[in-house]
């Protein structure tokens, strides 16, 4: 090998040596975290400052520090705070603000994240909060005088005058309120929109406009405080966000359209009516929407009540006397769990107290209690004509509402409370609580 070889050989050997020797070695631990507050089981009400303490240091570098808020299951529960990073090691106090009403009581955990831009580490300090009280801000009436107008108004806080709120255009068919988006909901049937109404400043969020035809268009609708499922006559079901967006959707069985619908597990069961016929059937969709199987009924649908995880009581009317069945979903099965006959006449509404009990509506005037479990059916409340009711359980309250009459009485003792006597036709009543 010549001189001038091996020199080169030298240099790059060198130069090797010296590029391996400066190379960082690669940083395989990420940075240290100990949360000093809040102590471990704190308390803490919603609504309140968490004061958060902790020191976080890494030996190379820190590039981000961040605070939130997980629930039991170390899931998301609020929002994410970023901590302003000053250096490698350093302690930081943050009042973290738990200013979600939604936040319900239980176990939560104060995480504590961290990253010195390759590794990254968290720390969890287990607290407890406690849920802000349910309250009952306002009672909502859905009215009309005619079928091409829904109003919706308030019974004012002593229940003496029924305040006007909004008009919607056309027919309705139902309504909810959902306190949660503090949103009211309001579906046509065949002239009405199905529309998303912003509560606090008394303004659509979203409307879903019908098609004007002789048969309806909207069929039937089915609400939880978060979603809203419509059905229509067209043959689909869809859900809905409180923005409007469709987040599923299902098919009737060809030729039918759903009318009154509801969820046991997962499962939505609807009871369908051919267009062309007086059939009927109860069909069962699984979650994804898919229909799973049907079976024949013969009644005109009232109200479902979910009883259990499999079971949901169908109560309805067959030729214009009131019955009641028991759907056993498994087994795809409608049965009479109560062999003797009613009252003569037709239940107009159905409210469930618990999974056991349930308050029958009568066209007779009478207010009856069915109790599944001793298999009884009773007087309950004589002289009301009722054709909706609700329970405000956070008041222990129960509200009868009659075509132009709104009642509320004592839970417990049934004691009248109130009464207030409407000039319009009563639809509906809601609760908005500030939850």
């Amino acid at each position: 090998m010549s001189s001038v070889n091996k020199i080169s050989f030298l240099i790059i050997f060198l130069l090797l040596i010296g590029l391996f020797s400066c190379k960082k070695e690669k940083d395989g631990r990420g940075p240290l975290i100990s949360i000093n507050n809040p102590i471990i089981n704190q308390s803490f009400n919603v609504f309140d400052y968490i004061l958060v303490n902790a020191s976080v240091s890494d030996e190379t570098q820190l590039t981000s520090v961040s605070v939130c808020l997980m629930d039991a299951n170390q899931s998301y529960a609020h929002i994410s705070v970023p901590v302003a990073v000053s250096s490698p090691s350093m302690t930081f106090n943050l009042q973290y603000l738990l200013d979600n009403i939604h936040l319900e009581t239980g176990i939560y955990y104060i995480k504590i994240s961290a990253t010195d831009g390759e590794n990254n580490s968290n720390v969890f300090q287990k607290i407890y909060l406690i849920e802000t009280p349910k309250q009952l801000k306002k009672i909502f009436l859905l009215s009309k005088i005619t079928s091409s107008q829904t109003n919706l108004s308030s019974i004012d806080s002593t229940f003496s005058s029924i305040i006007p709120f909004h008009s919607f255009s056309g027919d309705h068919l139902s309504s909810s309120i959902s306190s949660y988006y503090q949103q009211a909901f309001i579906c046509g049937n065949f002239s009405g929109n199905f529309t998303g109404h912003t509560l606090l400043y008394n303004s659509p969020k979203f409307t879903v406009a019908p098609i004007i035809s002789t048969n309806p268009y909207f069929t039937g609708y089915f609400n939880t405080d978060r979603y809203s499922y419509v059905c229509r006559y067209a043959g689909s079901i869809f859900g809905y966000d409180y923005s409007g967006s469709v987040f599923y959707s299902a098919n009737a069985i060809a030729g039918y359209y759903a009318k009154s619908i509801c969820f046991n597990e997962g499962y939505l069961i609807a009871e369908e009516k051919e267009i062309f016929s007086t059939t009927k059937k109860l069909v069962t969709y699984f979650p994804n929407g898919s229909q799973e199987k049907s079976c024949i009924m013969t009644q005109d649908v009232v109200e479902f009540c979910e009883k259990n995880s499999s079971n949901v009581f169908v109560f309805g009317n067959i030729g214009g006397q009131a019955t009641i069945q028991l759907f056993d979903r498994i087994n795809n099965n409608l049965w009479s769990p109560y062999p003797f006959p009613l009252a003569s006449g037709s239940l107009s509404c159905v409210l469930q107290l618990d999974s056991d009990t349930y308050l029958l509506g009568h066209s007779n005037g009478i207010i009856y209690k069915y109790q599944y479990s001793i298999n009884s059916v009773t007087s309950y409340l004589s002289g009301y004509t009722a054709l909706k009711m609700k329970l405000d359980r956070v008041n222990n309250r129960l509200y009868v509402v009659e075509a132009n009459r709104v009642s509320s009485f004592d839970y417990s003792s049934l004691a009248l409370v109130n009464s207030i006597n409407s000039t319009e036709t009563i639809l509906d009543l809601h609760f908005l609580y500030n939850r």
